[in-house]
């Protein structure tokens, strides 16, 4: 029996043994670029969602502090509406509440700079101003952020902020009681899932989505109708009180959750039982609505 041995020190390698290793380091030259561009070709792309970073816009509404911060525009009647028609129709939802002779209101969240609510700014605002801001007309500067027929408002350096009042009344509209309902999906912060973050959802967003509740940013959820349809909506406790704190540990977890549904003009809004009636993935077969 002749084997050829190699020994590390020494200068050339046996014929056998090169070949070998030839082989060896051309297939992998080969198959590495195929299985990288596989991955690459199976990854789930990122969603179609915008943040305006380098663009300032003026929005005119009727502000709204609590619970969840937000501007009500008029669409229709809206000067700021009729200069970008195509792309508040883009945005527009179909409202269930739009009575005859009412005009339907587009909310748009309230954000601040960072991971913040809006909140802070807009008390800054009402003290430099001297007045209380809430259910008052007003025009605000900032960054749009949208997906998917949902927009936030990303506020401007307090500097740029507040761009006069407006006469824009405030038309009340009560919320549309839905019955309770059983929802399954996903914990998200609207700031990023809607455009400022990729991926703004899922376990590689978790810690930031963390901080972004623990701002004050408001608790998002989406989910899934039996249709396949996507569905979103703001979480609130039965009080209708946020409920960041308790649901951070819930973040890009499938959760399963229930409660009362409420429709505020074009926002969907879960009232629900925060301690009975969250669940995590593996509570999928428990009876969670009564």
């Amino acid at each position: 029996m002749n084997e050829e041995f190699y020994i590390g020190w020494q200068d050339k390698a046996p014929k056998s043994y090169g070949q070998w290793v030839k082989y060896v380091i051309w297939t992998l030259v080969l198959l590495v670029p195929i299985i990288a561009g596989l991955l690459v070709l199976n990854q789930r792309g990122f969603i179609a969602s915008k943040y305006e970073i380098s663009r300032l816009r003026t929005l005119e509404g009727i502000l709204i502090t609590e619970p969840i911060p937000c501007l009500k525009i008029p669409l229709g009647k809206n000067k700021i509406f009729k200069q970008n028609a195509s792309f508040w129709e883009k945005l527009k939802v179909t409202l269930k509440n739009d009575n005859v002779g009412v005009a339907p209101f587009q909310r748009i969240l309230l954000v601040g700079i960072g991971k913040k609510s809006a909140i802070p700014a807009l008390e800054a605002l009402a003290k430099k101003t001297g007045k209380s801001l809430t259910g008052k007309g007003i025009r605000l500067m900032g960054k749009l952020i949208y997906y998917d027929g949902v927009v936030a408002f990303e506020l401007g350096p307090q500097k740029q902020l507040f761009q006069g009042f407006s006469k824009l009344k405030d038309e009340a509209t009560k919320p549309v009681q839905l019955g309770k309902a059983t929802l399954r999906g996903e914990i998200l912060d609207p700031k990023c899932y809607l455009g400022v973050m990729r991926p703004g959802e899922g376990k590689p967003h978790r810690s930031c989505a963390i901080r972004c509740l623990a701002g004050g940013i408001p608790v998002f959820f989406k989910a899934k109708t039996k249709n396949g349809v996507q569905q979103y909506c703001f979480v609130l406790d039965q009080n209708g009180k946020p409920i960041n704190d308790k649901l951070a540990t819930y973040v890009a977890d499938e959760v399963q959750l229930c409660g009362a549904i409420e429709q505020w003009d074009n926002w969907y809004v879960v009232k629900a039982d925060e301690f009975k009636q969250l669940m995590p993935y593996w509570g999928k077969g428990m009876v969670m609505c009564e």
